[in-house]
């Protein structure tokens, strides 16, 4: 499979995968855990975010994968991509579609993601523009919460302790899934472009950006004792404005969110099935079928919200994983075999 990035596909390829489903449900928990001091917090763990993306930069070239290794990582976005339709449906069961069977919400998603991956590998990268008009218009709606700002509430009150402080900054690591996907792409990134220096600080402020105007919104909007019985305070937000051109702002944004989450699922599927074709280069489209076949069936075993809360719980911990400590012993072993 041959696929080449310009700069401007590789860093939207990338920030459409870490937001994905995340940008909704990193709040509240970190919240909880830090209190008044999640801003704070999240310029930590804004900092830690681009150490690990220019060390990324830095050592890209030695991370290579063996068939082990690759096996590991189809696995992991496997399971990403299966918490992210589990969570996916669970929602949408809950704020827009509660009739409506889960295998025809899952299966809608699956079925686009397996179109696009049949296709030319430029439909999967190139998918990520459909949403670079809706960001801006979600990021408005938002701000239509303006009256309703206590803007006090953003004042970091340094009461959290060292424990909460620790545990908060788990929670900040859901924004960081994904950013292993710059290790894969990286050597395919156009060689005449400059990646490195400016670059990749404007996209380490766009990342920052957008998820810090989600964080500060919900932190503006609602009281601390709120975020115990709003697990997802961006949708409660937006049902909660009144406009004239639409009966339920929620559920426009419900639509919006659905393209998003599905174009994740199409990235992250893709990601897979890219690493296992450079060991297998044989019968590509079963290997797309069977994929998405597991992709559809697997979620239907985390459907309820016990299960999908403890997906949700561990799926930090498996990012860490893969996303820091595996991607080091990859590069320190390969550094050595070239020393």
């Amino acid at each position: 499979m041959n696929v080449n990035f310009s700069r401007t596909q590789f860093f939207l390829f990338l920030f459409i995968a870490q937001t994905g489903a995340v940008f909704i449900t990193f709040q509240a928990p970190l919240i909880e855990t830090a209190g008044r001091d999640a801003s704070l917090l999240f310029i930590g763990a804004g900092i830690l975010h681009y150490a690990i993306l220019l060390f990324y930069e830095r050592y890209y070239q030695r991370f290579k994968l063996g068939k082990i290794t690759s096996w590991l990582y189809i696995s992991y976005w496997l399971y990403i991509t299966v918490s992210f339709l589990s969570y996916i449906d669970y929602s949408l069961a809950v704020w827009a579609f509660p009739k409506t069977p889960q295998f025809v919400v899952i299966g809608v998603m699956v079925l686009v993601s397996l179109y696009a991956n049949l296709s030319k590998p430029e439909t999967s990268v190139n998918i990520s523009v459909v949403l670079i008009p809706m960001i801006p218009v979600f990021m408005f709606f938002l701000l239509m919460a303006w009256p309703e700002f206590e803007w006090t509430y953003l004042v970091p009150l340094g009461e959290a302790t060292t424990p909460e402080l620790f545990k908060g900054m788990l929670q900040t690591q859901f924004t960081f899934i994904g950013i292993e996907l710059f290790l894969i792409f990286r050597p395919f990134v156009d060689k005449n472009l400059k990646v490195k220096g400016w670059p990749l600080f404007v996209y380490q402020l766009i990342w920052f950006s957008f998820f810090f105007f989600t964080l500060a919104v919900c932190m503006l909007y609602f009281t601390l004792e709120d975020f115990n019985l709003i697990p997802e305070p961006l949708m409660y937000i937006l049902k909660s404005q009144e406009v004239t051109f639409v009966q339920r702002l929620d559920l426009f944004f419900i639509y919006i969110w659905m393209t998003w989450s599905i174009i994740t699922v199409i990235l992250f599927s893709f990601t897979a099935l890219f690493v296992h074709k450079t060991h297998y280069k044989a019968k590509r489209k079963r290997t797309v079928i069977i994929f998405h076949l597991l992709l559809f069936l697997l979620p239907f075993l985390s459907l309820s919200k016990e299960v999908t809360e403890k997906i949700q719980a561990s799926t930090i911990y498996v990012h860490l994983i893969f996303a820091i400590f595996l991607p080091v012993i990859i590069i320190l072993v390969n550094r050595r075999k070239t020393a």
